[in-house]
């Protein structure tokens, strides 16, 4: 589900925006009045028009620019139809002439390309196809005039019907100067996994940030071959068990538990050592790698003006 954890395509992948108007397609588009009412003074956004194939497993993300005044983003709600696994809103540098605006390319594989993208807002995960974020009042995640965004929505279509998708996303705005705090995602994630077949693995990985941050929430992310998670906070050398699943159960890739922090409740303090442990069972004739399968601690931080990422 998220935030540096998405894997695209090489640019000549570009996705076949859906025309096909077939009888044998069934038509799961979301309408306006599917989901509520787009929040006074915010906008909605939507995600790729696209027909998901029998079976299909992909990723699309969808190109724009918001061109609005400088505003904070106080809320943001995504809704997928019934083959939606997740939708995520990211950032990135690439330019309207790598990828004009509203083009949509296939985001299924990965390679370097990954690097131009950073989340713009990490919306905690309700279900299978919902996220859903309020901040506090007077907190916002910047946006800025001109900045390039990036959809990504990724369908599992396990039925043996042809279903057209459109995603939709209403988004919160608030005035600059109404912003007393600024909050920014984060994602300390491992991209580089080879996890052999039919046997266990296990990954640690340490990140470290310069500036000290207040957690507004965390959690961690792995898919079905995952077997236990866990998140440690310390120096280094005396480590703290701060979020653990000793049990991963599938379900928990859509939704997987939180923990929820009031102010001064929890600290990434400058230069402490933010450990994220990954255990899996690939029970597949194949060596799983990313992202088939990842390893992530993600969530919301503040003070921060930009996304805070630790990805290797």
């Amino acid at each position: 589900m998220m935030l540096l954890l998405l894997a695209c395509a090489d640019p000549e992948d570009t996705a076949t925006v859906a025309t096909d108007t077939a009888a044998d397609v069934v038509d799961d588009r979301l309408g306006e009045d599917d989901v509520p009412a787009i929040p006074e003074g915010g906008e909605r956004w939507y995600g790729p028009d696209v027909v998901i194939e029998p079976g299909q497993e992909v990723q699309y993300c969808t190109f724009g620019t918001y061109t609005g005044p400088d505003v904070g983003i106080v809320s943001f709600d995504s809704y997928q139809g019934s083959v939606g696994h997740h939708l995520i809103l990211l950032g990135t540098s690439a330019t309207t002439i790598d990828y004009a605006d509203g083009e949509t390319v296939d985001c299924t594989r990965t390679n370097t390309m990954m690097t131009s993208f950073e989340p713009l807002i990490n919306a905690e995960p309700i279900d299978a196809g919902r996220a859903s974020i309020t901040l506090p009042e007077g907190m916002a995640v910047k946006l800025n005039q001109g900045q390039r965004w990036v959809v990504q929505s990724h369908y599992v279509n396990t039925t043996t019907d042809r279903i057209r998708e459109r995603d939709i996303m209403n988004i919160g705005f608030t005035p600059e100067d109404s912003v007393d705090v600024w909050a920014a995602a984060f994602a300390l994630t491992q991209v580089n996994l080879s996890l052999p077949p039919a046997q266990a693995s296990s990954l640690s990985f340490d990140c470290s940030f310069d500036e000290p941050y207040q957690v507004m929430y965390l959690t961690g992310h792995m898919h079905e071959w995952g077997t236990s998670f866990s998140f440690d906070y310390g120096d280094g050398v005396t480590m703290t068990e701060s979020y653990a699943i000793p049990e991963w159960d599938p379900r928990y890739r859509d939704a997987p538990p939180l923990n929820h922090y009031e102010e001064g409740e929890f600290a990434f303090e400058a230069g402490a050592t933010l450990r994220t442990n990954c255990n899996w069972f690939n029970d597949t004739d194949e060596t799983l790698e990313f992202p088939n399968e990842m390893c992530a601690t993600y969530g919301m931080l503040y003070p921060s003006e930009a996304p805070v990422v630790c990805s290797d």
